[in-house]
């Protein structure tokens, strides 16, 4: 098993990175990665418009993974409800269900 390291999901693309000096651009949530999952902590943070509009769906934080409504299968938390547009997720809100 890795060691736990700070960092931080971009929700545009699931993305996860290594905790920097300043802030990342667009919507992210804060926490820490091990052995390739995610485990956050706190709400979503950071700039962008909110998600109204794309394939509606949920991204799970864990995985970094985006699921449409149309799959049938429930979300699994922690997870973020929003869009998916031709270019980013977009979150419809600012909270994570956990």
């Amino acid at each position: 098993m890795k060691e736990k390291q700070k960092g931080y999901m971009l929700l545009a693309d699931g993305s996860i990175h290594p905790e920097l000096k300043g802030l990342p651009k667009g919507f992210f949530v804060r926490g820490y990665f091990q052995d390739d999952k995610f485990f956050p902590e706190g709400n979503i943070e950071g700039k962008g418009p909110l998600g109204d509009s794309g394939h509606p769906g949920w991204m799970e934080l864990f995985t970094g993974t985006f699921y449409g409504m149309q799959t049938g299968r429930p979300p699994f938390p922690p997870y973020v409800e929003g869009y998916m547009t031709q270019e980013e997720f977009r979150p419809s809100s600012r909270q994570i269900v956990y």
